[in-house]
């Protein structure tokens, strides 16, 4: 057996989802696509720019030969109920990254040993990854971008993906049996709350719901931003979840560690109560987008869902939030204030 076929049997045997190797040649034709898309939208050059290092993975890794692509699956976990998802990403929900305790991360970890007694160099990490993730997996031929622009295998797609850098020269691709997007079909662009889904693998990160609701800057949005994120906290699933390739394919079974713990402080109500201490301790490191700096996006984007969803008892929690320590947090409770009358 070769070695390839030794790594891809191993990362079955653990349990992953997908695994296949390219040679890191294969990524430099995503520094085209990511210049189709600033074609598309202009003024994303610069956002886009700093991702064009993912398209040479030897200028960060000069003795890397061959990328290991592993593909996991997370659409088998239970979520908290409908109230708690449908304010977050189910993805960040999962999230295995810096989790010691996630199964997904130990098999990585296992295949990564796996290798290094094969006598093979490897390097990668957890958070923004060694090169474009969805482009590796593609180019492996472990499944297929989707209109939506996300990575789908036939188990939707409810993935995630690694990459690792090894230092022997080896190849193993995939053909992915998957049929492409009906040309007729635009569900997900028509349900982009945001609109920043405008075409298919278009996609404008600067107003997507998920970089707005995990960004770090001191902005405030516009009334009509601040409606089209909705019930959002952290997080956009909706493309996702109008898609016809996902349908029936959340499973729904086994539990992640610590997620059901955390449910409890992961409403918007919720989040409004804790003070900042506790929103670093509860929340940070799970999940990891917004920094330590700017914990008042946490309220924010709270206050912001509650306007948009309104109860009659969020409103003593709106109000409280006037005497915030944060000007941000204390400004964003006065225009719910006024929005909702009160």
């Amino acid at each position: 057996m070769i070695i390839e076929e030794k790594i891809q049997q191993k990362a079955y045997e653990l349990g992953i989802h997908k695994c296949g190797i390219i040679k890191p040649e294969a990524m430099l034709d995503y520094a085209d696509r990511l210049q189709e898309r600033i074609d598309h939208i202009p003024n994303l050059e610069m956002p886009y720019k700093k991702f064009l290092l993912f398209s040479d993975v030897k200028k960060n890794i000069p003795w890397a030969k061959s990328i290991i692509v592993l593909v996991s699956h997370y659409g088998h976990y239970r979520v908290p109920k409908e109230s708690i998802t449908e304010h977050y990403g189910k993805y960040y929900l999962v999230d295995s990254r810096f989790n010691q305790d996630s199964p997904e991360r130990q098999k990585i970890f296992e295949l990564e040993n796996y290798v290094h007694d094969l006598g093979i160099k490897t390097a990668w990490n957890e958070h923004p990854g060694i090169t474009a993730m969805r482009w590796a997996a593609y180019k492996a031929g472990l499944g297929i971008i989707r209109r939506n622009n996300f990575f789908y295998t036939e188990k939707g797609s409810w993935v995630t993906i690694t990459a690792l850098a090894a230092d022997r020269e080896m190849e193993r691709i995939e053909k992915p049996s998957l049929s492409e997007c009906s040309d007729t079909c635009n569900k997900c662009i028509t349900a982009c709350p945001t609109k920043s889904l405008s075409a298919p693998y278009v996609m404008n990160m600067t107003t997507c719901v998920s970089p707005i609701t995990t960004s770090n800057d001191k902005t405030s949005f516009d009334d009509e931003t601040n409606r089209c994120l909705g019930k959002s906290v952290y997080g956009c699933d909706v493309c996702q979840n109008v898609c016809p390739q996902n349908a029936n394919k959340w499973e729904n079974k086994d539990t992640f560690p610590g997620l059901m713990e955390l449910a409890k402080h992961l409403s918007p109500e919720a989040i409004l109560t804790l003070n900042y201490e506790e929103i670093e301790k509860q929340l940070s490191q799970k999940f990891f987008y917004i920094k330590k700096e700017s914990l008042w996006r946490w309220k924010t984007n709270a206050i912001n869902a509650m306007v948009n969803d309104y109860r009659e008892d969020y409103g003593n929690h709106i109000r409280n939030a006037l005497e915030d320590e944060f000007e941000m947090v204390r400004e964003k409770a006065q225009w719910a204030l006024q929005k909702l009358g009160q």
